[in-house]
């Protein structure tokens, strides 16, 4: 009786539970399955949207692939209350982009290929117009590249300008200090000395002339005459207008004793054509009576000096000179002679070459001026004297120093 008992109680409660609220049940579950009815179609719709959209996007082919078809069938058996049982038939679709990478890399790079054929195709094009307009220039205006190599250069020259070559001066050819007489030359200055009228003139120039007795004082040991010496002088003269050399002037064997004994007022018209402050040497030959010597004023240096080939001092001649020279300027130039830093010497015995005998002072007075002129050292010694006598002969007939 309890266990009877017992089990209607359960089954009232039971009827209670579920029995008594089904119907609320009921109406959820149909108002869940009439929302699931209307958003489900809208979810699968925005589904098929979205799967398009990306193979659109991606290039890529849209395709449905349908599986199958499953019937699904949900039974809700209550406990003893109405069952509802909603089946439904669900389409399984599967939706596949087909994306292959291979595909896209192929269309990647073929699309820049092509921009790259696009580039070549128009270098070709740019090449082959080039060459075809070089080729008109070139046989149709052949004649005109001289001149746009001109109007190419031009700017060039203005742009970089040339730098001038410096030449460099022509180093003078030294002729030997002693030159040989050959055979022809020796017969000129044999026929010279030997025999002839002594009054024949045998050459001219400077407004001197030279007979056979002149020349023949160059003989032997004789005493030189002031024709000889003056001639010689004069020679230097000339030579010293060749390229290198410096200038000279000279005066003759009778300016320094009527300067002496007269004064300057005896000598101021010898210098009417000649400017004694243009050259670079000023020869004075001095002659003592039966001596000859040498004054020689350098302007360059400004000092005059005396040569003597016995030794003697002769510091009043050197004196005289410079006396001579500050009133010549102040007569010829107008103004003083400034002589501060100006040196007076009287070249010493063992400064330059001496003579051996009694009869050479006249070729030591030339042969003095000659090195002197040409900016050498005197080298010269006695020994040379026969030489250089025969030598001068040569050079005072064809007036030319060797």
């Amino acid at each position: 009786c309890e266990e009877e008992e017992e089990k209607e109680a359960y089954r009232q409660l039971l009827k209670i539970v579920s029995g008594g609220h089904s119907s609320c049940l009921n109406v959820l579950k149909s108002q869940i399955l009439q929302g699931l009815y209307i958003l489900f179609p809208l979810f699968y719709i925005f589904w098929i949207l979205t799967i398009y959209i990306n193979c659109y996007i991606h290039h890529q082919p849209f395709i449905l692939l349908h599986n199958r078809t499953d019937n699904c069938t949900f039974t809700d058996k209550g406990l003893g209350v109405n069952s509802v049982c909603v089946t439904w038939t669900n389409v399984i679709t599967e939706i596949v982009p087909c994306f292959k990478a291979e595909l896209w890399i192929k269309e990647l790079t073929s699309m820049y290929d092509s921009r790259a054929r696009e580039r070549r195709r128009q270098i070709e094009e740019q090449e082959a117009l080039a060459a075809m307009l070089l080729r008109q220039r070139l046989s149709g205006d052949g004649q005109l590249i001289p001149k746009v190599e001109v109007h190419i250069r031009v700017p060039l020259e203005k742009e970089v300008p040339l730098t001038p070559l410096i030449k460099e001066p022509k180093k003078l050819v030294e002729k030997p200090e002693f030159p040989e007489l050959v055979e022809e030359m020796e017969d000129e200055v044999s026929r010279v000395l030997k025999g002839g009228s002594p009054h024949e003139v045998l050459s001219e120039g400077f407004g001197l002339s030279l007979t056979r007795k002149d020349l023949q004082t160059l003989g032997s040991l004789n005493w030189l005459n002031d024709e000889v010496i003056n001639f010689y002088m004069n020679l230097l003269v000339q030579r010293s207008k060749s390229p290198g050399m410096p200038t000279v002037n000279t005066f003759n064997t009778f300016f320094f004793p009527k300067l002496r004994t007269s004064g300057y007022s005896a000598v101021r018209r010898w210098t009417k054509k000649m400017d004694i402050f243009a050259a670079d040497i000023l020869l004075v030959p001095v002659h003592l009576g039966v001596h000859w010597c040498l004054s020689v004023v350098d302007f360059r240096k400004k000092v005059i000096m005396y040569y003597d080939s016995m030794g003697g001092n002769n510091d009043e001649a050197c004196q005289t000179l410079l006396q001579y020279l500050k009133l010549e300027s102040k007569d010829k130039k107008g103004k003083e002679l400034d002589t501060s830093g100006w040196t007076l010497h009287s070249r010493r015995r063992n400064e330059i070459p001496q003579q051996m005998n009694g009869s050479d002072c006249g070729m030591f007075t030339c042969k003095y001026a000659e090195y002197i002129t040409k900016d050498k050292a005197i080298t010269f010694t006695q020994r040379h004297m026969p030489y250089f006598r025969r030598r001068m002969i040569w050079e005072l007939l064809n007036r030319k120093l060797l």
